[in-house]
Parts: structure tokens; C-alpha cells; sequence
């Protein structure tokens, strides 16, 4: 038996039993409204509840906890220390008087915290100010310093703040709102509630209301009874709202990545943004590490993370742990052998929760590095396709394959925003690490020695000579790009060509650049989705496009290019594929490229494109080179000029965690490719009667 103590101070922290509403009005009425529970902890008081209460924990395990490393930045320190040092740099001191969170607590190791609010009382007892601790579903928490000398007073004891909204947190909610904070301190009852403005409209409510009962362990148990899993319920409910939202057809916002001239996340304004393990200027050293916290990771998921990295199919890897010691393992006589350092205890979480996706964001964040990332990623490539064509895997995936899925949107304005989300970053950025005849697919290197530029130049000639271009050939080119095929078919053939594209900044400099060839009266640039062009053209272009419509799309895409191919004429279609046995298995499933670095995309399969081509045309294959083995080494090059630039791209505003996840992209995809994960094709489509072949294509045929 605990022995007790002759008194006991009243504790000032409570378990509050309410309710939570979101209203959405704008641009569809929705409405999700459930029963919760949530916790008022006085951070001085911490100790003594875990102390008092047998089912409260602090940094350890217990039906309920609070943990440090959940709240307000740093690990290595206490809560309130983090909120004090937060408000100090904001001018705000409150000589350590208390600080009141309201939050949820760890359920037997989960918790789901899309909110929290520090209430910062000074020595004397006024509110001094509130943090408001936004989180999002990506491990990013941003603080919102709300000081009480500008709120605004209202009846029952509300205070108010209107501050701009500054992190991504909702996939149906742009970044371009503001925020109005509207609460009650903590007392017998409490009120949160929190308005999203969008210019002049109120576009959402969120209320959380709620009546106190004293924290004991009688209190913790009726919290169980009253509300089972309540986490894991809610995260239930947010994702059927979130169906329920994508089926009213409310516009998807993808995450954000930093753009120069918009603001850093980390600007030192009235706010302060935390992402987990966040990468500095520099490489980390374990030296500069803090010392390690308690992880809401089970021992048996670490376990499973970090045999990823400790039993490759091929090569060998050397793991380097955070507390110094280093695990090899692996034969590098069968492949590369590569250094991994482990920066973060991060690591094992993001691997465990989201696998391949995981691993990328913690490369992206700094929690892991690699002395070759490329050949680290071709070992992790072989190894998972070694372990999914085990038995437990191939299992697995057979699971996984009957699973159902919602299809991408595929409709006109979707496919302008996910085009701009990667291509209209900034010509500057591009300019870095192209070539100058600013071609952003695949060279082909003829011989040893050939230049990035005379190797791209070199795929222009191939499709050239397989269309049988000439000064009377009309062609439109789908996804021209910044114009280099253009220009190159019209000087080299003297063709007229009409370019389409989605991109605000490739037509721009695509024109400039006709301009400065002199061609402008050769070549038309189009800002026009190939669905709505009309026309007859004597051929067809598309380089690396068709990639960005998506599996459902595929069918329309081959349609349009039967309807707008003349009699007579031919298409050289170059794409990225995905072989046929991995396609349905990939298609299914998203990736770190197709959350960060292409949204809405998709590499077809060479059965999924002939089938859709099939079913939805009179269009046949001609011809099909695969490419492929050329494309590790335009990406090897791509990548070793951006990271030579880095100065010059930190110099255009990006910031580090913007190049690691441009290195990661450009690496990840030279592995694919050395690994023959995925090919590069150009096929040459035709309908049948054609006598009108590109003789190249047939000498070429005949020669080998």
C-alpha cells in the first residue's frame, strides 16, 4: 500500500467532459459535432500528480500520460520551460507564475492533439498570455503567442485574438485565412473556440466546450467508461468527415512547401513553428543532439523499423546509433556499402508509422544521414522487393491489393494546381541544374563523353527522326515544357509547332526564349489542357507528360491524342512506367514523390497504357525503346548541379529542409532507375494503313 500523507494540498488541475462542433459554411455546409474528454494540467502540479494518481504518468508509461517531448519544442527540458523561454523572446515575462495547459493526455501510449492552449498567469495571478499549439498530421506544431494586453474583452470572461494562419494543418483549408481565437481561462467551465476567415467569409467554427470535475483516479476511470479509445474514435470520425468532405467535391490543398517571398515558418514573429528533429545550416553531430526522451514508440515497432536497415538483400550498411554505438551488416561485395548516421530517435517512428514515406521525411527533416544515398536507397529498393516476394510479404500483399481505395481526382482545375505546385516554383531554381536548353526528362547518352545538353539534344534528333518532322509538318507538342523541343524541331526541321502547357512560368520563359531564337512565328505556346484543344496535327509530341494525369485519365489522354492526330500522322509519346507486375501494387499506394514532390501523379504501366489505348482509340504501338538506363545518369548530373548551387538556392530564399527534399527526390529517383525499379520508354503510336512510318524509325528497326 501507497502510504499517506497527513494532508494533502488541493490540486488545481481537472478533467473537463464536454463537446466539440466544427461548423464548416464555405464551399460546402458541414457540420461534426461529438462528445470528448480533455485535461486543465497546472505544470506546476505534474510531479505531484504522478505521485498522487496511480494512472497518471509523467515521461513514462501509464494509462494516462504527459510527456515533455509532446508539447512546445524542446525534449530536453520541462513544458513550462519551453512555454516561458517561447514567451521571453517575445518580450513577455512572467516572473514563473503558472502556467495552465489544456490538452489531451496520452491513452495507454496514444494521443491525438490538434490544439492545445497554454494559459500564462504572471507571479501576481493575472493572464499574462495564451500560446495556442496548432499540430498537423505531418509531426509539425506551430505556436501561436496570443499576449493578453491585445486581446479583446468580451461578455463571460472571452478574450479574443485574430492572428494569421501560418502552418498547413487541414488538407481541405489553403493557407490563406486568418485565424480568430476566442476562450475562456479554465475554471468550472471552459470555452476554445477558434473561426477560420477567408477575406470577408467566415469559413469555419470549431468549439470545444466543457464542464470540470476534480483529477483523481476515480475521475481517470469514469474518462475510460464515458469515453473508450477516444483517440482513436476521433481520428475515426475526422477521416469519415474528411470522405464525406472530398465527396461534396471541397477543393484538396496539398502541403505546402516553402516558397522565397512568402515568410520562413521559422520567422521569429508573434509565432514559432516546431517540426520534429528540424535540420539546421549545418550536419548534425551526436554531440549536438539533446539527451534522449521517452518515445510513444513500442519496443516491437522500433524493433521492426530498424530491421529495415539491418538486413539488406544486397550490399552492406553500417548504422550508426545515437548513443554512439554502430550496427554493420550485409556483404558489400553484392552491392554498395554505405555509412547511415542516426541524428534522431525520430527515425524508427517515421519508418514504423509510414514506412518508404517515412524514411523520406526523416532524411527531408535531418533525423538520418547517408554517406551514399544513392546506393543506400537501391539496397532499401532490392531489399523490399526481397521481403514482398516472401511469403508473409507476397500475404501481405495480397491484402493490401483487395483493399479499396478513392481514385484521384482528375478534373481540369486539379490538374492546373498540381502542374503549378511543381513546376511553377521558380525558372530561377530550374536554371541551377538544367542544361541550357532547359529540358527536364530524360537524355540519351549515344556515346562516352557527350554533354548534358548534346545528350538531350540527342533525344530531340531520336523523336524527330521517329515522326518524320519537315518544313510542312504542323506538331503539338502535350507538356512543352520551357519550350526545348519546340525550339529544337523548329530550327532543326523548320516545322511549325504548337506547345501546351499548365505552367504560368514555363510559358513565360518558353516565349522568351522563341523569342530570343527568333521562331516566334514558327512556334505558339499554349497556357490549355489537351482535353480542350481542337485541331488536326500531322504529329504529336509528349514528353514526360502523361505521368501527371493519373490511372482514370488514361483513356481520355489516348483519346484526345487519336482525335487530334491527323490521317497519316504519328505519336512519340515518352513516359515513365512502372513495370505491369508492380503497377496494380503501386497504383493503390501513395509515395513520398507523389506527396512531396508531384501530387496527383502516376507512372503507367506499358499494359495499363496499351489497354487504356485500346478500349479508347484506333491508335496502335509502332514502336517502344526503353531509355531507361539512360535516365540514372541524367539524374546523377541533375543532382550534382543543384547540390553544387545549394548557395544559390539558399540564396533564392529556400531554406535546408527545401534541398534535402530535393536531393532525397533527385536520388530516390536515380536508384529506381539504376535498379531497373521503373523504365523510361518512348513509343511511337500510329493507327494501321499508315505507309506514312518515319523512315529513320525503320532504318533504326532494320539496322539492329
Amino acid at each position: 500500500m501507497r502510504p499517506r500523507a497527513a494532508t494533502r494540498t488541493p490540486v488545481r488541475s481537472a478533467l473537463y467532459e464536454g463537446t466539440v462542433l466544427h461548423r464548416r459554411s464555405q464551399p460546402a455546409e458541414h457540420v461534426l459535432s461529438h462528445r470528448v474528454c480533455f485535461y486543465a494540467i497546472d505544470l506546476d502540479e505534474v510531479a505531484v500528480l504522478a505521485r498522487r494518481l496511480r494512472l497518471f504518468g509523467h515521461n513514462r508509461r501509464a494509462p494516462f500520460s504527459l510527456h515533455d517531448e509532446d508539447h512546445a519544442g524542446r525534449t530536453d527540458r520541462p513544458i513550462k520551460e519551453n512555454v516561458l523561454a517561447l514567451l521571453a523572446g517575445h518580450g513577455i515575462d512572467t516572473g514563473g507564475g503558472r502556467v495552465v495547459m489544456v490538452t489531451n493526455l496520452r491513452t495507454f501510449g496514444y494521443v491525438f492533439n490538434p490544439v492545445s492552449f497554454f494559459f500564462c498567469h504572471d507571479a501576481a495571478g493575472p493572464l499574462a498570455a495564451v500560446v495556442a499549439e496548432v499540430a498537423n498530421t505531418y509531426g509539425e506544431r506551430h505556436l501561436y503567442v496570443l499576449p493578453a494586453a491585445e486581446a479583446r474583452a468580451g461578455r463571460g470572461g472571452k478574450l479574443t485574438w485574430e492572428r494569421d494562419k501560418r502552418m498547413h494543418v487541414s488538407p481541405f483549408f489553403g493557407l490563406d485565412q486568418r485565424y480568430r481565437f476566442i476562450l475562456t481561462e479554465p475554471g468550472d467551465t471552459i470555452r476554445l473556440a477558434v473561426g477560420v476567415d477567408e477575406g470577408e467569409d467566415h469559413v469555419l467554427w470549431a468549439e470545444q466546450t466543457g464542464t470540470a470535475r476534480p483529477l483523481s483516479d476515480a475521475a481517470l476511470v469514469r474518462a475510460l467508461v464515458r469515453h473508450p479509445l477516444m483517440a482513436q474514435r476521433v481520428m475515426g470520425l475526422i477521416h469519415w468527415h474528411a470522405l464525406r468532405l472530398w465527396l461534396k467535391r471541397v477543393p484538396f490543398h496539398r502541403l505546402p512547401r516553402f516558397r522565397p517571398g512568402e515568410g520562413s515558418l521559422h520567422e521569429p514573429t508573434d509565432t514559432e513553428s516546431i517540426r520534429p528533429a528540424a535540420p539546421g545550416a549545418r550536419r548534425r553531430t551526436l554531440r549536438d543532439l539533446p539527451p534522449a526522451g521517452r518515445s510513444p514508440l513500442s519496443p516491437a515497432a522500433r524493433r521492426l523499423s530498424e530491421w529495415v536497415l539491418t538486413h539488406p538483400a544486397v550490399g552492406r550498411i553500417t548504422l550508426e546509433m545515437p548513443d554512439g554505438t554502430a550496427r554493420r551488416s550485409g556483404d558489400p561485395a553484392t552491392g554498395p556499402d554505405v555509412t547511415v548516421t542516426i541524428a534522431s530517435k525520430d527515425t524508427w517512428r517515421r519508418i514504423a508509422r509510414r514506412g518508404r514515406i517515412g524514411l523520406g521525411e526523416g532524411y527531408t527533416a535531418g533525423d538520418w544521414y547517408a554517406d551514399d544515398l544513392v546506393g543506400l536507397l537501391e539496397i532499401l529498393t532490392e531489399t523490399g522487393e526481397a521481403v514482398r516476394n516472401s511469403r508473409p510479404g507476397r500475404a501481405l500483399m495480397e491484402v493490401q491489393r483487395r483493399r479499396p481505395h478513392l481514385p484521384a481526382r482528375a478534373d481540369l482545375p486539379g490538374a492546373r494546381r498540381d502542374i503549378q505546385y511543381h513546376y511553377d516554383l521558380g525558372n530561377d531554381l530550374y536554371e541551377l541544374f538544367l542544361d541550357p536548353s532547359w529540358t527536364y526528362s530524360c537524355a540519351v547518352f549515344e556515346h562516352p563523353g557527350m554533354t548534358l545538353q548534346e545528350a538531350q539534344e540527342a533525344k530531340y534528333r531520336r523523336i524527330g527522326s521517329r515522326l518524320n518532322l519537315g518544313p510542312d509538318s504542323h506538331v503539338l507538342e502535350i507538356g512543352c515544357g520551357w519550350g526545348g523541343f519546340a525550339i529544337h524541331a523548329a530550327a532543326e526541321y523548320g516545322c511549325r509547332v504548337t506547345g501546351l502547357t499548365l505552367s504560368d512560368e514555363q510559358a513565360a520563359l518558353a516565349r522568351r526564349r522563341i523569342a530570343a531564337a527568333g521562331l516566334s512565328d514558327r512556334i505558339d505556346i499554349q497556357l490549355q489542357d489537351y482535353r480542350t484543344m481542337r485541331g488536326r496535327f500531322d504529329a504529336i509530341a509528349s514528353i514526360e507528360m502523361i505521368e501527371a494525369i493519373g490511372h482514370q485519365q488514361l483513356p481520355t489522354y489516348f483519346r484526345s491524342v487519336d482525335r487530334l492526330l491527323a490521317p497519316g500522322g504519328a505519336a512519340c509519346i515518352q513516359v515513365i512506367s512502372c513495370p505491369d507486375q508492380r503497377y496494380e501494387r503501386y497504383r493503390r499506394h501513395h509515395d513520398w514523390i507523389r506527396e512531396y514532390i508531384f501530387p496527383g501523379s502516376l507512372l503507367p504501366s506499358l499494359g495499363a497504357m496499351t489497354a487504356a489505348m485500346t478500349r479508347s482509340s484506333e491508335l496502335i504501338v509502332e514502336q517502344v525503346d526503353n531509355i531507361g538506363d539512360h535516365y540514372a545518369e541524367t539524374l546523377r548530373q541533375w543532382r550534382e548541379r543543384f547540390m553544387m548551387n545549394r548557395d544559390r538556392v539558399i540564396a533564392l530564399g529556400y531554406d535546408e529542409r527545401f534541398i534535402r527534399t530535393w536531393e532525397y527526390y533527385l536520388a530516390s529517383c536515380e536508384a529506381a532507375f539504376r535498379t531497373r525499379l521503373i523504365h523510361d520508354y518512348q513509343l511511337v503510336l500510329t493507327r494501321p494503313f499508315n505507309r506514312n512510318l518515319a523512315p529513320g524509325a525503320l532504318q533504326e528497326v532494320a539496322s539492329r
